[in-house]
């Protein structure tokens, strides 16, 4: 109960509250405090007034942290639209800035192969602010990679089934940061949706160290930063690759944009 959870916290001690978050909880004890761990003890910073970043400032920033994303500009009304799609090169997304839930809202164009198409959808778009990218393609699988603080464990990472179907299929792993790359194989090993990420029935498989690789930049960035809550989603996987297609970054003041 709460109330006891309570008592126990303010005497110095962690409650484990339920029974998958208390032996993900020890078995990252056992892995720290074993002499040949490389693992750090690690305390999430306190986060103050956490805002939500752009998209675009998301990327970035976790571009930086070695996670890699579509190449991409921001522009204002259909001109700079099709001016930043022939930079980039077709096809590509085209997506409104500032808008929640953008697929529901109508905010989000994909596959654009010409000046026509870009100009039309920058048209439709409910946000004079857009988003333009790299539309990624030859990609097999798409995985949802989420951080959040937790008040009684820490950050909590998630590893899921990514995209549209997130929700619906409920396909989706925990661990406790900080976390090694074998534990990232592992837990990808966990899903349902393994076999598509090994090739499934003959088919391409996706490039496992470049999904840890990823992975482990979500983390080498959470724990530097005060932040309460990182997600991709997608991170579009593939034979050489691993792209992050949307990020979100909730943070405190004091983050260096």
């Amino acid at each position: 109960p709460e109330h006891i959870s309570e008592q126990l916290i303010s005497k110095g001690i962690v409650p484990l509250c339920g029974l998958e978050e208390a032996m993900s909880a020890i078995a990252a004890l056992s892995l720290i405090a074993k002499p040949s761990s490389s693992l750090p003890i690690h305390l999430p910073i306190t986060v103050q007034h956490p805002m939500a970043l752009s998209e675009f400032e998301a990327k970035k920033i976790l571009a930086k942290c070695g996670v890699r994303i579509p190449r991409s500009s921001e522009v204002n009304g259909s001109i700079d639209a099709v001016s930043a799609a022939e930079q980039i090169g077709f096809p590509v997304v085209l997506k409104g800035v500032g808008i929640a839930h953008k697929t529901e809202a109508g905010a989000v164009a994909l596959n654009l192969t010409s000046i026509d198409a870009v100009k039309c959808a920058a048209d439709l778009m409910p946000s004079k602010q857009m988003l333009v990218e790299e539309m990624v393609t030859r990609h097999v699988a798409e995985l949802l990679i989420g951080v959040v603080q937790d008040p009684a464990h820490g950050y909590i990472l998630t590893l899921a089934a990514g995209g549209a179907l997130t929700e619906l299929l409920q396909d989706r792993v925990s661990l406790v940061l900080p976390v090694m790359p074998s534990q990232i194989e592992d837990a990808l090993g966990e899903l349902r949706i393994s076999k598509l990420l090994s090739g499934y029935r003959g088919g391409v498989a996706c490039n496992t160290q470049a999904i840890i690789d990823a992975v482990m930049a979500v983390q080498d960035y959470v724990i530097s930063n005060p932040v309460e809550e990182v997600e991709i989603n997608p991170l579009l996987c593939g034979e050489d690759f691993a792209i992050a297609a949307d990020a979100l970054i909730r943070c405190g003041e004091k983050h260096d944009r």
